[in-house]
């Protein structure tokens, strides 16, 4: 490891003066100061801790970025199998603090974008990293890969796509998002670690030998860089398109069985170009990825006419020299970033529902800011859309264009949802706000019953195609004829600002709600509102309201919730069971990942195939929660037998049953019962799972409730 760390300053130190692809740089402070002008295409650029980034947006304004620190860490390591990973970069984004932060090696290495103050940003990879692990075939020139800086970012105005023409399908499917677990072993994504021990160059994806590659673009030329023919062990193939403005792009392919249109000449996008998955493939048939971007030299322009050779290699993309892998001219990114952008343009053009929010500039405490969904559309065969908003400082909002205040500066992820009746779809944007905190009371709701009050780190970024399982803002409570009082829930009052709130007031802001009640306790700071739901005479169906609740005198007041009451008419099962894919689970986002390493014997994958694990990360409130739907009665609650526990895992409990709750320190290797307790019909009582103080990997996979005394029983792994 010290040697790694050795050889990579030494990269830094010897490639200081290569860290941009475009713009121009001072160098008067202890930073270099990196301007940036507005594209129609995506920028490359690198980082050094002390930089700072200046983004001219197409609009005129500029954001302003610093980057402070990096780091990196191992999230799991799992022999055989793999690695996940993480790092970080602490930025200042127009002044105010913000983390970002990446996983790889797991579903969350195909991410959203963050979008700050109107900037798309994608945190391509980090120097720290390879300290961590190696890189994969040194000698093959995938030092090219490695950052001449501390960090990667690829960037664009919010309003633009990666490039200015649509993009087509790369692969002859249908899907609209990709799998970890098809890459390779589920681990060869981009810089992901290959079996554990070393960064992988691009992006495979598995598929039958003999799958179709089509162009995602016009390419200016295109042809085979090695090939079997040439003597290689493969072929491999790329494709090149100059833009306008100068920048080259480079899309790479490897593990063609054969060329189906001839090289060295133009190729039109959606052209099937290539049989594919079929050459030294390994032990998985699957075709490699890269995509790379670079920029001709501008006092070196291409002819007017120029032959196919000249616009192949206008810069040497395969220059294996020290001083062309410090060169500026090519940096490689992550093929994800072409895979978004594909389908992002499928999805528009198949009609799915679609979450859109307008830009937000930088705003101070204190004022009000107008957001605006215009873009979001319902799905295809639908005619409207409900919207439902978190601002990341507690508060919500409902409609198309709500208005918000931020009481303190820093940076905040808007989340918008929209709801189709059918199909749900979501976009965040981070908005900075600065200037002195407001002095007046700010009212924020929140629950710990309902996991749609929990609020959405700064850091987090959606995984891309994930379904949204819960509105936000809205208390859930299931009935059935034997049950028609489920457990009230609570909704907490706060005062994010200073002062003391005014005694709230509550309306439900639907007619047909006879079947709610909601109440208030306490006073100024302490008030906290009852919220009850009484089935009777409803018939089995699903019923929704929204309550507004109002403290005069408080910044945005009034705030508004959702209730949503489910009257089922069969019988809930005896034995259940509760894995973390399951509809009753529910984990901390952005905190909780799991793998798909396949070469994981099976008797280590967990209940189902699949775990979450916390990394070994005590962090104060994170949580795994596992609801189940019970038929009253008495239950053994157990941790399943397939759960892969460590020797080393100690965590803390917290078990919601009908006498209260119970909490308790546990050593699962020593044993799996939780113990035996009482419950409720329905989905009253659970089992939480938290981070905070705990010791060693824990793991999040999946509970056992089984009834005691005759019934169903058995162990159900």
């Amino acid at each position: 490891m010290a040697c790694r760390k050795r050889w990579t300053r030494w990269w830094m130190a010897t490639t200081a003066m290569a860290g941009l692809i475009l713009g121009s740089t001072d160098l008067s402070g202890a930073g270099e100061v990196i301007h940036l002008p507005a594209k129609e295409t995506l920028t490359a650029v690198e980082m050094d801790h002390g930089d700072e980034l200046h983004v001219t947006l197409h609009d005129g304004r500029v954001v302003r970025l610093e980057l402070e620190d990096s780091s990196a860490t191992i999230i799991e390591r799992v022999e055989p199998g793999g690695v996940i990973y993480q790092f970080s970069l602490e930025i200042r984004v127009d002044g105010q603090p913000m983390t970002m932060r990446r996983f790889v090696g797991s579903q969350e290495s195909f991410y959203e974008p963050y979008v700050v103050s109107g900037l798309r940003i994608w945190p391509d990879t980090a120097l720290v990293v390879f300290d961590l692990i190696p890189i994969r075939y040194p000698r093959l020139g995938n030092l090219q890969c490695l950052p001449r800086k501390a960090v990667r970012l690829a960037l664009q105005d919010a309003t633009q796509r990666i490039c200015p023409d649509p993009l087509h399908p790369w692969l002859d499917e249908p899907e609209n998002t990709l799998d970890i677990a098809r890459c390779y072993n589920g681990d060869d994504c981009y810089l992901g670690a290959y079996l554990g021990q070393a960064l992988h160059v691009g992006l495979d994806i598995n598929h039958p030998a003999g799958s179709l590659l089509m162009a995602p673009l016009d390419f200016d030329t295109h042809a085979y860089f090695n090939s079997l023919e040439m003597g290689h062990n493969n072929n491999r193939w790329r494709g090149i398109r100059r833009w306008e403005n100068g920048d080259i792009w480079a899309l790479q392919t490897h593990h063609l069985i054969e060329l189906l249109v001839p090289e060295n000449q133009a190729l039109r996008s959606g052209t099937k170009y290539a049989s594919t998955a079929g050459v030294h493939v390994g032990s998985h048939e699957h075709t490699h990825f890269e995509f790379k971007i670079g920029r001709k030299d501008p006092d070196s322009p291409l002819p007017s006419d120029p032959d196919p050779a000249s616009i192949a290699h206008p810069i040497d993309f395969d220059d294996q020299s020290k001083a062309a892998q410090a060169a500026p001219e090519v940096l490689h990114l992550d093929p994800w970033i072409v895979f978004w952008q594909i389908f992002e343009d499928r999805r528009r053009q198949q009609g799915e529902v679609r979450a859109a929010m307008g830009t937000v500039s930088p705003v101070a405490a204190g004022q009000p800011v107008q957001f605006s969904a215009e873009g979001s559309q319902p799905g295809r065969d639908r005619k409207c859309l409900t919207y439902y908003w978190t601002f990341g400082d507690g508060g919500g909002g409902y409609g198309d264009s709500p208005q918000h205040v931020f009481a303190a500066p820093g940076v905040y992820p808007v989340t918008l949802v929209v709801d189709d009746g059918l199909r749900r779809a979501t976009r965040t944007q981070h908005v900075v706000v600065s200037g002195p905190p407001t002095e007046q009371p700010v009212l924020v709701l929140s629950s710990s019953e309902s996991p749609s009050f929990v609020r959405r780190p700064v850091h987090a970024v959606d995984t891309y195609g994930d379904a949204v399982d819960r509105l936000p803002h809205t208390l859930e409570f299931l009935a059935s004829p034997s049950h028609l009082k489920p457990a009230s829930q609570s909704i907490r009052l706060q005062n994010a600002g200073v002062g003391r709130l005014n005694r709230a007031t509550v309306q439900p802001a639907d007619e047909q709600s006879d079947w709610l009640r909601v109440s208030t306790k306490g006073q100024g700071n302490s008030q906290t509102l009852d919220v009850a739901v009484d089935a009777s005479g409803l018939a089995p169906g699903n019923y929704t309201a929204r309550v507004m609740v109002e403290s005069p005198g408080s910044v945005n007041s009034p705030q508004t919730f959702g209730v949503q009451l489910v009257v089922r008419e069969a019988k809930p099962l005896e034995t259940v069971t509760v894995d973390d894919r399951d509809s009753g689970f529910f984990a901390t986002p952005y905190f909780w990942v799991g793998h798909r390493f396949s070469r994981v014997p099976r008797n280590r994958r967990g209940h189902g195939g699949f775990y979450l694990t916390n990394g070994g990360q005590s962090v104060e409130g994170q949580f795994a929660r596992f609801t189940p739907d019970l038929a009253a009665g008495e239950y053994e609650v157990a941790f399943s037998d397939a759960t892969p526990f460590p020797p080393d895992s100690r965590f803390t409990i917290r078990i919601r049953h009908a006498q209260g709750e119970t909490i308790r320190r546990i050593q699962p290797d020593e044993s799996r019962v939780l113990g035996t307790f009482a419950f409720h019909e329905g989905t009253d009582g659970y089992v939480e799972i938290q981070a905070a103080d705990s010791r060693g990997l824990v793991i999040a996979d999946a509970v056992h409730w089984r009834p005691i005394g005759p019934g169903p029983g058995g162990n159900v792994d």
